[in-house]
Formats: C-alpha cells, sequence, structure tokens
C-alpha cells in the first residue's frame, strides 16, 4: 500500500504517480519522544540533512519514503530542526499499516502546506527526526526512511537524480568522534555536515549544547594543517560547512592550496551529547553529488 503525504503539482515533473490517497500531516499531541533501539518502546531514526534551499541557479528539494516492513502498524511522529536555530517543529505522519509506504517528494513544503511550519521557513534545511511508536519494534530494521536530495535548474537541464541515503536509527554507545576524506578539484567540491544527535550514551535526550572541533590532516604529511575551527551545535542542530577548501570564498579554514584530498576529523571536546555527520562530494557542472555519513574514530585527536 503506497500513500503520499502530499503531491505536489510542479511544472518540471514530467510524471508524477498515481497514489491511493493523501496522507494528512497533524501537530502532535504529546511530546516528542526519541528512542533507541534495543530498549523496546519503538525506535527513532535520524535523517541529517533534509532541505528546501535555493542555490546560485538551482533548487535543491527533499523527497522522502517512510516504509513500514512487517505486518504489524506503527505511528510515526517526526521532530524538525532548523538549522538556523529558529523553533523546532513537531507532529505526526498517521499510521502505517502492515507493509506500508508514506511519500512525499518535497517534505518541507508538504509541512508548510499542513501549517507545521509558518510561510517561508520551508525555504530552509534542518534535521528530521522520526520515531516509530510500535512498542514491539526494537532492532531498527522493522522500519525504514530513505530521503532523496534532488535538483532543479530550469530551463532544459531538468531535474538530476541527486542522492539519497537511508537515515540510521538511534542506539546507546553512540559516536563522539567521527572522520571522512573530502576531495577538491577536478569539477569536486566537499560539503560536510555536522550534527548534535541530542541523546546521551544510555539513550537520554540531551537538551544542552555539544562543542565540536574539525581538524584537517594532510595524507601527504599525517600531519594537521590549517585551522581547527570549533562550533557549538543546540541539540538537534545541523551545521554544513560548504566547500570546505574554499569555505566562504575565502578558504577561511588556511588550507593548503592544491591539495587534493584531506583527512577531516571532528571530534566533541564539550557536551555529553552523540554527534553524526556526512560528507557530500559535489559535482559543480552537473550538482549530482555523493553522499557518505561520517565514520566513528575511537581515537580523538
Amino acid at each position: 500500500m503506497k500513500r503520499t503525504l502530499r503531491l505536489i503539482v510542479l511544472a518540471f515533473v514530467i510524471a508524477t504517480p498515481s497514489f491511493a490517497g493523501t496522507l494528512k500531516i497533524t501537530p502532535l499531541s504529546r511530546p516528542f519522544r526519541r528512542r533507541v533501539t534495543a530498549q523496546g518502546g519503538g525506535f527513532s531514526v535520524d535523517l541529517p540533512i533534509v532541505g528546501r534551499v535555493r542555490g546560485v541557479s538551482t533548487m535543491f528539494f527533499t523527497s522522502l519514503d517512510i516504509t513500514n516492513n512487517t505486518t504489524q502498524p506503527t505511528g510515526v511522529d517526526f521532530f524538525y530542526t532548523p538549522a538556523d536555530g529558529s523553533v523546532v517543529r513537531s507532529g505526526s505522519f498517521g499510521t502505517l499499516l502492515g507493509f506500508d509506504n508514506m511519500h512525499t517528494e518535497d517534505v518541507l513544503e508538504s509541512l508548510a502546506t499542513a501549517g507545521i511550519i509558518p510561510p517561508g521557513q520551508e525555504n530552509s534545511f534542518g534535521t528530521l527526526l522520526l520515531t516509530f511508536d510500535n512498542p514491539s519494534f526494537k532492532t531498527g530494521s522493522e522500519a525504514t526512511a530513505v530521503a532523496r536530495i534532488w535538483s532543479f535548474a530550469g530551463g532544459n537541464a531538468g531535474p538530476t537524480y541527486g542522492l539519497a541515503y537511508r537515515a540510521p536509527a538511534l542506539h546507546t554507545d553512540g559516536a563522539h568522534s567521527l572522520a571522512t576524506v573530502a576531495r577538491n578539484g577536478a569539477g569536486l567540491v566537499t560539503n560536510i555536515g555536522i550534527e548534535n544527535v541530542g541523546i546521551d550514551d544510555s539513550g537520554n535526550s540531551v537538551n544542552d549544547p555539544v562543542t565540536v572541533r574539525v581538524s584537517f590532516f594532510d595524507p601527504a604529511t599525517g600531519t594537521t594543517t590549517g585551522m581547527q575551527p570549533n562550533f557549538s551545535l543546540t541539540a538537534g542542530q545541523v551545521i554544513q560547512l560548504n566547500d570546505v577548501f574554499n569555505s566562504g570564498g575565502k578558504n577561511s579554514f588556511q588550507l593548503p592550496a592544491g591539495a587534493d584530498s584531506l583527512i577531516v576529523i571532528v571530534d566533541a571536546v564539550a557536551g555529553t551529547s552523540q554527534i553524526a555527520g556526512y560528507a557530500v562530494m559535489k559535482d559543480t557542472t552537473t550538482n549530482d553529488g555523493s553522499f557518505v555519513f561520517m565514520q566513528e574514530s575511537k581515537t580523538p585527536f
């Protein structure tokens, strides 16, 4: 059974599939709960980046598929944290029946249409937590959420296929140090996203901010290079460092000119919350990107 959160009619969508019905998005009548796997009571999954953002010549959107992989129904609650620190929003996507699917082509536009976020805030980005509240769901595999970030450049270019990722389930004993590689040149730029997940290692919600330090290592020398900036993130907040080799259009991190790759380490240096991160290597010609989650680094620097 496949349903949509909202069908969006856009001139550049060549063919919109016909779905069985439109799902009503509603505000939550209770506080949103983050739930980790293995503890019972359902579980939450984390989408570290959803957005509806206009670039220089391109508009980026986020579509979302939420799927129940079992015969048992489950409610689906959501919690949206804007990256700019504005008011968080929560609500319900309703109930997934057995082997059911929800879909929206533009999740933030759908939230705005439903009145969950105010007019204009759909043109933003942030994090989205989903909680599947069936008490028997505890492994993290009973239900899934997949986001696809795609773009439309207008004219004859049309929409891109974009990039996609599956939202990981929240769990105990999460990461406090992360690692990835950033590449530069040959038509590629690298964007780095860092998120305060908002739970501690026991799975309890944490409202205090976390401070992270970003370090860059030159693989040619095995030593740090450039600046090591610190960033403070509130619970659930994500920041994205665009084009890290030329941050702010003026190499704000003072990275070596001509370097084609650097190892990026993100360490939580204050606060108890788990952190998460991702890297996007984007083709500057097509605007298509490759999305990878940052991996936990067991040895903080």
